[in-house]
């Protein structure tokens, strides 16, 4: 198991979630505590970059797909990027891929 590591910056109006290590059921909360501080002053966009994610199981996508449905409340695009290996299987599998775009 690897440690979840999230990092949250702004740029051109965006809000950037960098994430990396296993998004699970044991850490799925730390990121969707990120997506709710990234959202609190909502920016024009949400960006979720998984590209340092090394596994993702239910819990991680239920939290990915409920970020995209509050960014979308929240009146942000949603983008979903980086995804490769296991996250990238997983999102393909589910049809989350279609749905993220």
């Amino acid at each position: 198991m690897t440690e979840l590591i999230i990092r949250t910056e702004r740029t051109d109006g965006n809000a950037v979630v960098t994430v990396g290590g296993d998004l699970d059921y044991d850490s799925h909360g730390r990121l969707d505590d990120a997506v709710d501080a990234a959202l609190h002053d909502p920016p024009a966009g949400l960006v979720v970059d998984l590209a340092a994610v090394t596994y993702c199981d239910s819990c991680g996508l239920r939290v990915l797909l409920g970020a995209h449905r509050r960014a979308t409340e929240a009146g942000a695009t949603f983008l979903l990027r980086g995804a490769r290996g296991q996250p990238a299987r997983a999102l393909k599998l589910t049809g989350l891929d279609q749905v993220f775009g």
